[in-house]
């Protein structure tokens, strides 16, 4: 994926929001699918698209200290400086979507992808899926964790029945990039996961499947809003047509009637094994 792809922000404010995603997901669930062993010793783990490598830096402290754990990216430059990150944790500067380096290949345990909505092209996983099986050790173990947009709803409070939705209409503007390419947040290919997995010879194939909790719909409004404004400029605005500034009056709108409207996802993840034989 070519680094002009990116159409989220890598300023500190995207990266404040990357960690409040983090948290946010994590919360009342796991940094780790519990299916997944990971006690054993000198386990090796590898992250696909690490973001600020807020995940590695927390799996860190749950793993034995013999885990060796790699954090890959094409941008590096929202994670911390190697002197400040734990001693097993390491970063590479990889294209995850390109055929991988062959000393990578069959040497992990765990690999670990999570939002990589944007980055999957054509609404199809399986080029992603087909590089993360070639990383896995027979035995080794794939987790995926996506957004279950098909589980969308739009939630009111009391004061809120009668007030304009402006959720939707910007989940659209988002989806489809102000209207150039199919709407991504439409299609349900996060929950066809399973049968990915499948199709890509995994066995032990477990899904969870969360929605957040009441009291965290404000938080995780206000993180997509950032997303979205991050969009707005990033991607939206050099169209010069318009859609940009559409899609900051939209955020306008719902940042409004913050307190009276939100919506609600799956926070949904899918593990899967590479058989032994």
């Amino acid at each position: 994926m070519e680094q002009e792809a990116y159409i989220l922000g890598r300023n500190f404010s995207a990266n404040a929001r990357l960690n409040l995603q983090y948290f946010l997901w994590k919360d009342g669930g796991f940094s780790l699918h519990p299916s997944i062993p990971a006690n054993t010793e000198n386990l090796r783990v590898a992250e696909i698209g690490v973001g600020t490598g807020i995940w590695l830096v927390d799996l860190a402290r749950y793993l034995p200290p013999s885990a060796h754990i790699d954090g890959f990216d094409i941008d590096l430059s929202q994670c911390s400086p190697r002197e400040w990150l734990p001693p097993n944790v390491s970063l590479h500067k990889v294209d995850c979507v390109a055929p991988l380096p062959e000393h990578l290949l069959e040497q992990y345990d765990i690999v670990h992808i999570q939002l990589f909505h944007l980055a999957v092209h054509n609404n199809d996983p399986a080029p992603i899926i087909q590089n993360l099986v070639k990383l896995l050790k027979p035995g080794g173990w794939i987790s995926w964790g996506e957004m279950d947009y098909s589980s969308w709803k739009i939630m009111r409070t009391e004061a809120g029945k009668d007030v304009e939705d402006n959720l939707t209409p910007l989940l659209g503007t988002i989806g489809t990039l102000g209207g150039t390419r199919p709407n991504w947040t439409a299609d349900d290919w996060p929950i066809r996961l399973p049968d990915s997995f499948k199709k890509y010879g995994l066995t032990n194939i477990a899904t969870n499947n969360r929605p957040f909790p009441l009291e965290l719909f404000l938080f995780q409004l206000d993180t997509a809003l950032m997303a979205c404004e991050e969009v707005s400029y990033k991607a939206l605005d050099p169209m010069r047509n318009g859609s940009g500034d559409q899609c900051r009056a939209l955020i306008s709108g719902v940042h409004q009637n913050r307190q009276k409207l939100a919506y609600n996802v799956g926070r949904l993840t899918v593990v899967g094994q590479r058989p032994f034989k």
